[in-house]
């Protein structure tokens, strides 16, 4: 093959490269503040404009591809995947969508197979809705909170969780959010976290879809639903599952019996 040959064919197969996978920010995000969480800077990017076009590329190759153009780290939970009968790297994105906010981008572009994605601590999670917010309350953390307000406290792990922790503005108008709480814990389930802290300040914590309300205890029991709205990630029928997720859900308002039989072990964080 000759020099002009050569530099024609390198053109080519560039050009076609190119054209599989393309994910960019308009215009790029800013570089993450320091005073700013993590999590809610992946939140200030999800809501940015972006173009998302891919075309036979794998759902492996577009979740690196994400990663590598908005510079937030995005996961794929290959185990919840593979759960549902199918392989992360025969799976074919397809996409084209200009001028989108990034998280209804996503949300398209991953529901072709059933997905959803969650904000867990510093990272994007790609898996089903039930298994994100599973992951979201079962992550662990660390906090230090030196006699601050409840209504702070919430608003500080809710930065840097990922989770949507939202305290009632009732609370805060009439002061009740302003009970002072001390409470230092190491390597912490976010679950227990909220539990400890609003039994600190006389509220409790209810769970609404992917939504955890701080309020007090007589709303909280006005607003459970034992029925529904909970999560149901695959798990093995009576494997460690069936005896954490009770408790996880018990704990924000859901009823532990209303906890399913599920499928298959839980799977470790990616």
């Amino acid at each position: 093959m000759n020099h002009v040959s050569s530099r024609l064919f390198a053109v080519v197969v560039a050009g076609y490269l190119a054209s599989f996978a393309s994910a960019a920010p308009l215009p790029k995000a800013d570089p993450r503040p320091k005073d700013m969480p993590q999590a809610d800077y992946i939140r200030k990017v999800l809501d940015s404009k972006a173009n998302l076009e891919f075309t036979g590329i794998t759902l492996t190759g577009a979740v690196s591809q994400l990663s590598e153009d908005f510079g937030i780290t995005f996961s794929l939970d290959k185990n919840a995947v593979q759960q549902m009968g199918m392989e992360p790297t025969e799976l074919q994105v397809e996409a084209k969508l200009k001028g989108v906010k990034l998280r209804d981008g996503l949300r398209t572009m991953m529901g072709q197979y059933g997905l959803s994605f969650a904000v867990v601590g510093d990272t994007v999670l790609i898996t089903t809705e039930e298994m994100g917010i599973y992951r979201q309350l079962n992550q662990r953390v660390t906090i230090d909170y030196d006699n601050i307000p409840l209504s702070k406290a919430v608003k500080e792990l809710a930065g840097t969780s990922g989770v949507n922790l939202v305290i009632d503005p009732r609370a805060v108008k009439n002061k009740t959010a302003d009970v002072a709480i001390t409470l230092k814990l190491d390597d912490a389930p976010v679950e227990a976290v909220v539990r400890l802290m609003c039994e600190m300040g006389d509220m409790k914590p209810v769970r609404l879809g992917n939504i955890v309300f701080v309020t007090t205890p007589e709303r909280a029991e006005k607003l459970k639903d034992p029925n529904g709205l909970m999560p149901n990630p695959m798990f093995n029928p009576g494997g460690i599952a069936n005896q954490i997720l009770p408790a996880v859900i018990g704990g924000i308002g859901i009823a532990p019996n209303a906890v399913p039989e599920v499928e298959a072990p839980v799977p470790p964080m990616p």
